[in-house]
């Protein structure tokens, strides 16, 4: 196409061989009168074709790259663009090392008012309390647990010493006798005091033990090996304690009616009856730090263990409060080692597994024969390379 468009513009721009005899005759046939209004006619240049349109460059050819201007032999063809310096914003303008330009008037800044201030207080105060205790400042999960758990110790150890004070030594641990010989009141601060620390270790561990997450096995029809696994008609959000609570309460009570009569519980299929496709659910357990670290500080047992504490045993007392406590600790932080060595091992057999037997195949080393060559299939003749 290039070459047709440009032997067209040559053949238009050269003059043809019988336009100058057909201008001469007409020049001399028109008479005089006419001569005077007639333009002469412009010779037109002709431009010959001296060489191959090939060697010509195109409109959509690029230009050759310059390997000299490149190699620093000589100056670029094109011109170099001097860094333009960035111009300072208005904020460099003025900055405190005085490297800025002129001052400029500052920022304008809004301010609230009072009024705007006591207004938006409320819903300030509503938002604090909504992400509460999230906006607490609290220190590491592990340090809070140690503080909360020795400030219930030492409350408790300042219950028991107020109520065994007034008790002579010859009635410990007949404490509830020796009140009901002297007429001594039996309710004091000490008690509702106990009631709250037997409440916090027991709230304690029912929010450790029920803090669970749930997943939803959608691929697998048959009941998985998991005594938390059961199915559902849809996947719903975790349920609240209060309502984890009643569960519990009515499946202890079928296990106890079942026990006695002998009856197995019937398994709960993939499917209904009415063809509603169920999900088999899994609920794992997600133990929090800090409650884990305060149930190996201050639990139930503790609690316990400190009822029984009195001025003749509270040497073994303290001994096996640490015993437990050492025991609990020891006990949770090794199986916790055991999940993340699991995990680590699952994921090391998945690893070599994909590096041996998967990769391989997936992505084989090949070499292509049509373009791959080697040096011995090069002859060098003279000047010439032959491959």
């Amino acid at each position: 196409m290039d070459l047709r468009r440009l032997a067209q513009a040559n053949a238009m721009s050269s003059p043809r061989r019988s336009s100058a005899p057909f201008n001469r005759r007409a020049t001399n046939s028109t008479p005089p009168s006419s001569s005077s209004h007639s333009a002469t006619p412009r010779p037109r240049v002709s431009y010959p074709i001296t060489r191959s349109p090939l060697e010509s460059p195109s409109i959509s050819a690029s230009l050759p790259f310059d390997w000299e201007a490149a190699r620093g032999l000589r100056d670029p063809p094109y011109s170099l663009l001097s860094p333009k310096r960035r111009s300072p914003r208005d904020s460099e303008i003025c900055t405190p090392n005085g490297k800025g330009g002129s001052p400029t008037k500052q920022r304008a800044v809004r301010k609230k008012s009072l009024y705007e201030k006591i207004t938006s207080l409320p819903s300030r105060i509503a938002f604090e309390i909504s992400i509460f205790p999230n906006n607490v400042p609290l220190p590491a999960p592990k340090t809070s647990a140690c503080l909360i758990g020795g400030t219930l110790h030492l409350i408790h150890f300042c219950v028991r010493v107020s109520q065994i004070r007034s008790i002579p030594d010859s009635d410990i641990g007949w404490e509830d006798m020796y009140r009901e010989d002297n007429n001594v009141a039996w309710f004091d601060w000490t008690v509702p005091m106990t009631c709250l620390l037997i409440i916090a270790a027991s709230l304690n561990a029912i929010f450790l033990l029920t803090h669970t997450k749930l997943y939803h096995l959608h691929l697998q029809p048959n009941p998985v090996a998991s005594p938390h696994a059961r199915f559902v008609t849809a996947p719903t959000d975790p349920p609240s304690l209060a309502t984890r609570l009643r569960t519990c309460a009515w499946s202890a009570f079928l296990a106890f009616w079942r026990f006695l009569l002998g009856i197995s519980p019937s398994s709960s299929p993939g499917s209904s009856a009415l063809g509603v496709s169920r999900v088999q659910e899994l609920e794992v357990w997600t133990p929090s730090e800090r409650e884990l670290m305060l149930f190996c500080i201050y639990s139930p047992i503790h609690v316990s263990l400190w009822m029984l504490w009195n001025a003749g045993n509270w040497i073994m007392m303290a001994a096996v409060m640490v015993g437990v406590s050492f025991q609990i600790r020891i006990l949770t932080t090794t199986f916790e080692a055991l999940v993340k060595d699991r995990a680590i091992i699952a994921a090391e057999v998945l690893h070599e597994y994909d590096e041996k037997y998967v990769s391989p195949r997936i992505h084989p080393v090949r070499r292509d024969a049509c373009v791959m060559t080697n040096e011995a299939e090069i002859v060098e003749f003279g000047d010439t390379m032959i491959r």
